[in-house]
């Protein structure tokens, strides 16, 4: 009997990834997007700076920090993301950033990834963010963006993706990062934005009462001081 061709082909979980996540328009950006990049990147250096996005994705983070006078390059693995990137001539570095570290020493002020680290391994986590402290100026941030390993509110942005992982936290990236130039310095849940109109701020600010107060009381019932929103924001500084 013949097998289905499905029983026998390579399964690539990266294959058409962006029209299952909707960017079919690469490097556009909603005013949605700008109001939250502004509020996600408080503190860290974009205006007129050298910025690294590791897994650019839909691209609209390099669209808004592009506007903004910034030098920007990035990586990705997706050839359809890959190909928009150049047709804008956003400059490429190679994913695995580790391989080409010793060549960008000191050269961004900022690097971001947002939803990416999960996809690594804890081996691959450890390569990039040593490679991220050289590639990094003395002072510079690496932001990254990921579920929150620690809150059961976490596990459906952690688990609905296929091509995830690893589960993260502040105290898996507190072990991680020892023996390396960081110091963290912001550890919280993912900015919420204001705007698109009345009924949206409405409901937006009573999803984020009804989370604050669930957030406080798990924290009094487990004697613990953590964040538990599905997903959230870690700053490392480069040290000087």
């Amino acid at each position: 009997m013949k097998q289905p061709a499905y029983e026998h082909a390579t399964v690539d979980l990266y294959a058409s990834y962006e029209a299952w996540k909707g960017w079919i328009k690469p490097f556009t950006i909603t005013d949605d997007e700008r109001r939250y990049f502004v509020g996600e990147t408080c503190g860290v250096a974009i205006r007129d700076a050298d910025v690294l996005e590791i897994g650019f994705g839909s691209g609209s983070f390099l669209a808004w920090a592009r506007e903004r006078g910034a030098r920007v390059a990035g990586t990705e693995i997706n050839d359809v993301l890959l190909s928009a990137a150049r047709e804008r001539g956003i400059e490429l570095l190679d994913p695995a950033i580790e391989r080409i570290a010793s060549g960008q020493l000191n050269r961004f002020n900022t690097i971001v990834a947002f939803d990416v680290f999960e996809h690594f391994s804890i081996s691959e986590i450890l390569n990039r963010l040593e490679a991220a402290a050289k590639m990094l100026k003395p002072g510079g941030h690496l932001l990254l963006r990921f579920p929150n390993g620690q809150s059961p509110f976490g596990l459906q942005a952690q688990h609905g993706d296929p091509t995830h992982k690893s589960a993260l936290s502040r105290s898996i990236f507190e072990q991680l990062i020892q023996g390396m130039p960081f110091t963290i310095v912001r550890y919280r849940a993912a900015h919420a934005i204001c705007g698109g109109g009345i009924a949206k701020n409405i409901v937006r600010g009573l999803r984020a009462r009804i989370r604050d107060a669930i957030s406080r009381a798990l924290n009094a019932i487990y004697a613990t001081d953590i964040p538990w929103d599905p997903v959230v924001v870690l700053v490392l500084r480069r040290d000087e």
